[in-house]
């Protein structure tokens, strides 16, 4: 039993943000098995499922220090696990057979049963994962706007930045979030109104 079995979930991403690479290594050592076999099956492909996992972990360890955990590593593997396996399945088929790709994907179990099913709360948790790779004033900006609904003359004041810079931290923000969601709004859609 490792030392960092004793630890929370949150504080292993505390850790991680100090660039601890011991915690780093449990937690690859502790899901890499589990993501490894999800991600063969959902691509069909044990060398691709391999890579995608890689990228799961290498993304994670570029961002340690901002990395900000929310509902723990369960749900975040779960989520950055379908962000690249989605991602490596669309480059994969043409535009028109896309569509029968995510309904075929999105049929029968999206994990095993330690993850859970693809729901409502986890698109909020999607949504959560991307706004943490935003930069830090930038998200800022947008998390003051969108979720504590503040204005931007109250933010300018706030953060002692012009209006036109909030303006433009959340203009920015808006458009790396459409790019980074834009193929998910047919999941989503097909998820709320199929």
């Amino acid at each position: 039993m490792s030392q960092y079995d004793l630890h929370s979930d949150f504080e292993l991403a505390d850790l991680l943000n100090q660039s601890d690479e011991h915690a780093f290594r449990h937690l690859y050592d502790k899901y890499w098995e589990k993501l490894y076999i999800i991600a063969s099956n959902r691509l069909n492909d044990t060398v691709e499922g391999e890579e995608v996992v890689q990228d799961v972990f290498l993304n994670l360890w570029k961002k340690r220090q901002s990395f900000r955990l929310t509902r723990g590593f369960k749900n975040y593997f779960a989520v950055a696990l379908k962000y690249e396996v989605i991602n490596r399945r669309a480059k994969r088929v043409k535009n028109h057979e896309f569509q029968q790709l995510l309904d075929d994907s999105y049929d029968d179990h999206i994990a095993t049963e330690d993850f859970h099913r693809f729901d409502l709360e986890l698109l909020e948790t999607q949504l959560e994962y991307r706004i943490n790779q935003l930069p830090t004033k930038c998200r800022t900006v947008f998390t003051m706007s969108r979720q504590s609904a503040l204005t931007n003359k109250q933010i300018s004041e706030t953060l002692q930045i012009s209006e036109k810079a909030v303006e433009k931290h959340i203009t920015h923000a808006i458009k790396f979030l459409k790019h980074h969601l834009s193929h998910y709004f047919t999941i989503i859609f097909t998820l709320v109104f199929g």
